[in-house]
């Protein structure tokens, strides 16, 4: 069967669009029904970070797949699990089932991740910040959409087994999407890299990312961003309902609100990162971090929550699409280990989500809310003034050291990022 050049990438859009509408379903409700089930914040918190507990463990493993046999393969492992764990949920109802279905979430998304990237990766080498938004701009689409449908779901019905009935019918989609529209043979460049002192053919037991300079800030940046953005991840619809004393439907609401900022800031940020590359919209992830905190510390009601989660969603659209670009161009500087530069650098990122509601819980539970949202603006100003400034000066030096190629305006420079 032949496949168009384009059909990957729109199977990358189609695909995180209805994976989103789905799990963002679950993301909504699941901290719902744990307090629902009498769970304590701490509870609440760990089967939050349940996911992204395991995926440090697998997308070093799905990198390496990547490199050996495509992207393909992957991506259907990656939805193939997430249908089986939506399966699960429908009869999750105790603690062991509850992080049993999260594993196997995590496992999904840990999975997923490196493939999508590097399905997009293999596609193009230019305008990656576009491509990226119109993926992540889809994922985040759906996720929003998803809290609206859910909030509406559970507005009307009351019914939790509704609501995963739902999400177990839209977790269909997926394997079909990934199976007619990303061809078999689709491949990362696999030029062989010549040894070099910093990176010797044998003994390779430490991990590519920790081995570069860049990789590794890249690496931080990413753990620090996504444990700082995650200490709100589930948390907030807590944060909602016992501070703020809003109601599902009202929840729905301020995620359908949120829409809005996605569909706007999401391509435009990607156009930016194409124009000017990823290093100006770095810090937009920390700086939305605190300002969002701040929000959230002071007016703890409808109005200012909403205005809050605008803030968050902004911060993220600009840091999904820069984020993609600078680990897909990452992954073009290491010729034949782009899926394992792909899956470090993710996982770092996973390693952080898996932090932050962890970390979110147990401050608030131990010393209450100004803690939990007083240290998660401390370290989205620290992201900023530490580590994104560091890695814009880098990546200002690497286009001075990069040669000079006569490229289309529109194109990202891969050879100027880590």
């Amino acid at each position: 069967m032949r496949v168009r050049r384009s059909a990957p990438v729109r199977a990358v859009v189609v695909e995180s669009f209805t994976t989103r509408l789905g799990f963002g379903m679950v993301t909504f409700g699941l901290p719902l029904y744990a307090l629902e089930l009498g769970f304590s914040l701490t509870q609440i918190g760990a089967l939050i970070g349940a996911k992204a507990l395991i995926e440090p463990a697998v997308k070093p493993w799905i990198g390496r797949l990547v490199d050996a046999r495509g992207p393909r393969l992957g991506y259907l492992t990656a939805v193939i699990v997430r249908f089986l764990a939506s399966l699960l949920l429908l009869v999750a109802s105790t603690p062991l089932t509850l992080f049993g279905v999260r594993l196997l979430q995590g496992a999904a998304s840990a999975a997923r991740d490196p493939a999508s990237i590097g399905v997009i990766a293999a596609t193009t080498s230019t305008r990656l910040g576009r491509t990226f938004s119109l993926s992540i701009g889809a994922k985040d689409l759906g996720n929003i959409s998803a809290g609206a449908a859910a909030g509406l779901v559970l507005g009307t019905t009351g019914s939790f087994t509704v609501l995963w009935a739902i999400v177990a019918g839209l977790a269909m989609l997926p394997p079909l999407i990934v199976w007619l529209w990303i061809p078999a043979d689709l491949r990362l460049n696999t030029a062989p890299t010549p040894p070099t002192p910093d990176r010797p053919r044998r003994g390779l037991t430490v991990p590519i990312v920790l081995r570069d300079r860049r990789l590794r800030l890249l690496a931080t940046f990413g753990l620090l961003a996504g444990a700082t953005a995650h200490m709100t991840h589930g948390m907030f619809q807590v944060l909602a309902v016992t501070i703020g004393g809003v109601s599902p439907t009202q929840l729905g609401l301020i995620y359908t609100g949120s829409a809005l900022a996605l569909l706007v800031v999401g391509p435009l940020a990607g156009w930016l990162a194409d124009r000017h590359g990823p290093g100006p919209l770095s810090g937009a992830r920390g700086i939305a971090n605190a300002a969002s905190s701040l929000t959230y510390l002071l007016a703890p009601a409808f109005g200012g929550l909403l205005a809050g989660r605008l803030v968050d969603d902004i911060g993220k659209a600009a840091f999904r699409p820069t984020w993609g670009s600078l680990i897909a161009a990452a992954s073009h500087r290491h010729p034949g280990r782009g899926g394992r530069v792909i899956a470090g650098l993710d996982t770092a990122l996973s390693i952080g989500e898996a932090l932050g509601p962890l970390l979110a819980a147990l401050l608030w539970d131990v010393w209450g809310l100004a803690a939990f949202l007083g240290t998660r603006i401390v370290l989205g100003v620290g992201t900023e003034l530490l580590i994104t400034r560091r890695l814009r000066t880098l990546e200002r030096a690497g286009r001075a050291e990069a040669p000079t190629i006569p490229t289309d305006t529109n194109r990202c420079s891969i050879e100027a990022l880590p």
